[in-house]
């Protein structure tokens, strides 16, 4: 698997499957999920999985990667940004938050795939795309 962890079905599954399968299977359309969350970068749910997962760039052993329904849908098309719509860019980079929490801005949109990798470069912290 690509993460790692406890394999399971997603949570969405009334059958609750647990069909690891190839990752490079993984071909469900993103355009709705990136629209509605309002970011950018990945191309294809391979991409969106692999970049939500700290892999930015297609590994040699794609086609040896799998993935269980369950970790599918928490970094593919499953997962949500949540209740939380504070900017996610850390301050060392943003200049938010440095006098208290009320001075911390909503975030506008979700943080793109090449914006997710730029904050990682710069601060060592990874946030996922889409946060």
């Amino acid at each position: 698997t690509i993460i790692g962890g406890i394999c399971g079905s997603d949570s969405r599954d009334k059958k609750e499957v647990v069909t690891v399968i190839p990752l490079v299977s993984c071909s469900r359309d993103i355009a709705k999920h990136l629209g509605s969350l309002a970011f950018s970068g990945p191309e294809n749910e391979v991409d969106l999985i692999l970049s939500r997962a700290e892999i930015f760039k297609i590994p040699q052993d794609i086609n040896d990667m799998t993935i269980c329904p369950f970790h599918r849908g928490k970094l593919g098309l499953g997962w949500t940004r949540g209740a939380s719509i504070r900017c996610r860019v850390p301050p060392v980079l943003s200049q938010h938050g440095n006098k208290n929490k009320k001075s911390w801005p909503k975030g506008e949109r979700g943080l793109g795939k090449y914006d997710s990798l730029h904050v990682l470069r710069k601060t060592g912290v990874f946030i996922q795309c889409g946060s």
